[in-house]
């Protein structure tokens, strides 16, 4: 008999987690698991998904979702309850008073917030004993875990995030096509940023950087992929700043392989970062990757061999670690080729092993 698992995430949008999830749920022995996704709310741009999917259609902030989940798991008689994201993971671990699923926590970054980062490390004080293991995407992320739960260190299973090698090939793609789309010239330096448009993202660290580098040399070009929050206040900082022109906003990108085929340098100014799933993208991609050095990026960037880590994060640190990676030709060449070598450890073989077993042990 196969294996009943539940994923419970709060949305499906184009985002990390929603990644994570699908690329689980898709590769998974269909002989040996019966998968479910459950999302607590709809989004209107979510991702596509070959996997049975319900949706709570609740509200953004709903109290009560744990009685929806916990009415799901007694009627499709769900033997593992994986909760991605704070307010599932919240919801699985109340639901989990009223069902016998086990429930795995699995933790891409929300532990780290600020503001209502807050209320959520509280709750998993208090819940957290309820949860029969948990999933860190990194070392980072399993020694803020081991300080927030009661889990000891050996109910906490690092797994790294992992992409669609398919899907991000560079065969594939061409930089002149990319830079045609973007309506840019082929002899311009391409500085391009992939992700939510999130304070937490460092965006507007970028933003002043690339004022820095455009007064000292008028080909550069950066291209900003992605939706969020903070875009309206971005968009007011490139015009401040006399960047019009300079500076390209894509919007959400169901497909960003495309277009980062036409960057020189990738750039990760994140504050607060758990993994950095972008960084591997960029690395498969032959893209060389200029990173703050904080959280799990450093367990995926190594200084001067998979990518440049940033000394301070600022925005004379960026422009100039930028400048570098585009001056130097062989240290470009050196970086692009030892990532590439570094990123196929995140084609997902060993991580679908990995979760497996666990999925296995919890229900022997």
């Amino acid at each position: 008999m196969s294996i009943r698992v539940l994923h419970v995430i709060d949305h499906l949008g184009f985002g990390g987690a929603p990644m994570v999830v699908k690329n689980i749920v898709e590769r998974l022995d269909s002989d040996r698991f019966e998968t479910i996704v459950c999302e607590l709310r709809t989004n209107p741009k979510a991702l596509p998904m070959r996997t049975e999917l319900i949706s709570l259609m609740s509200a953004k902030y709903n109290p009560f979702a744990f009685l929806a989940i916990a009415k799901l798991c007694k009627e499709r008689k769900i033997d593992i309850i994986h909760a991605h994201l704070q307010k599932s993971v919240v919801s699985c671990l109340i639901a989990s008073f009223f069902c016998d699923a086990k429930i795995i926590i699995h933790e891409h970054g929300p532990i780290f917030r600020g503001g209502t980062g807050c209320i959520y490390r509280l709750l998993l004080k208090i819940l957290g004993s309820k949860a029969t293991v948990a999933i860190a995407n990194s070392q980072a992320t399993k020694a803020a875990l081991s300080k927030t739960t009661a889990l000891g260190e050996k109910s906490i299973f690092v797994v790294g995030n992992f992409i669609d090698f398919a899907r991000f090939d560079p065969a594939l793609y061409h930089r002149d096509k990319a830079r045609e789309l973007l309506n840019i010239a082929p002899d311009r330096v391409v500085v391009g940023f992939v992700g939510r448009l999130d304070e937490c993202k460092g965006i507007d660290l970028l933003i002043h950087a690339a004022a820095i580098l455009s007064r000292e040399d008028q080909r550069y070009h950066f291209v900003i992929v992605g939706e969020g929050s903070q875009k309206v206040k971005l968009l007011s900082m490139v015009q401040q700043l006399g960047l019009s022109g300079k500076v390209i906003f894509t919007g959400l990108c169901e497909k960003p392989e495309e277009i980062v085929m036409a960057f020189d340098v990738a750039v990760i100014p994140s504050k607060r970062e758990a993994f950095g799933i972008a960084a591997v993208e960029f690395m498969r991609m032959k893209i060389p990757i200029v990173a703050s050095a904080i959280g799990g990026l450093v367990e995926v960037v190594q200084h001067d061999k998979t990518g440049i880590l940033l000394d301070e994060l600022n925005a004379g640190g960026i422009a100039g670690s930028i400048a570098r990676v585009i001056s130097d030709d062989s240290l470009r060449q050196r970086l692009t080729n030892e990532a590439e070598v570094f990123s196929m450890q995140f084609d997902g073989r060993e991580q679908l092993t990995q979760i497996t077993d666990i999925y296995e042990k919890l229900c022997s």
